[in-house]
């Protein structure tokens, strides 16, 4: 195997395991609301009866949607490189049975 082949299949396997590493951080952050504060009202006044539901501020928050977003991105882009991978494999495989005879 050529050097550079050598390089570029070093370079797919690094981006792959960093790949990797990210999605399992991001898993279960993607559902959740970011880590620092949100801005609230400045009251002094304590709340009277109301139960907190903090399922619309999670679903609105920005950065957890970016961080989704992102999510699905590197999804896609792994489908695509894994259909383009299988096809240019099944290619070389034809030329090099091709070639032996």
């Amino acid at each position: 195997m050529t050097a550079y082949l050598n390089k570029t299949l070093e370079k797919f396997g690094a981006a792959y395991l960093t790949t990797q590493r990210l999605l399992a951080d991001a898993d279960e952050a993607q559902w959740q609301a970011g880590k620092s504060p949100v801005p609230r009202e400045d009251t002094t006044e304590r709340s009277r009866g109301m139960t907190s539901d903090p399922t619309p501020s999670i679903v609105g928050d920005t950065r957890r949607l970016a961080l989704r977003a992102a999510v699905v991105e590197v999804e896609l882009a792994l489908e695509h490189a894994e259909k383009l991978l299988t096809a240019s494999r099944a290619h070389l495989t034809a030329a090099l049975t091709k070639w032996q005879g």
